[in-house]
């Protein structure tokens, strides 16, 4: 299970960066503000709604840019913060994959591909 995981993971981060017209930063932005939506839900039905407005966004990214890695820890972060507001609204307490990093902790490394 851990491994389909960690798959999904780097399947999220393949299609969740690209620069598209505003350049990564502007991606990471504009899914800062969805995280912001989600967290700011009171009932499921927001959240799958904002959800959707996630998947959206993850459809419409290229997968030809590589985020570096300041990119990717923000990434990292705002998607943890997204399924911790999802999860505490669902009723879910979420997993270790869920919570966002400690303050002053180390975001975890970017998962690499192996071929």
């Amino acid at each position: 299970m851990r491994t389909m995981k960690k798959l999904m993971v780097v399947a999220s981060l393949v299609f969740a960066f690209g620069c598209g017209k505003k350049g990564m930063d502007g991606k990471l932005d504009e899914l800062a503000g969805i995280k912001d939506k989600m967290c700011e839900c009171k009932d499921k039905a927001c959240t799958e709604k904002v959800h959707e407005d996630y998947i959206t966004w993850k459809k419409g990214n290229s997968k030809d840019e590589k985020p570096n890695k300041d990119q990717m820890d923000k990434f990292e972060q705002l998607r943890a913060g997204m399924n911790l507001c999802r999860h505490k609204v669902e009723g879910d307490a979420g997993g270790a994959d869920s919570a966002p990093p400690a303050p002053g902790a180390t975001p975890p490394a970017a998962p690499t591909e192996t071929k």
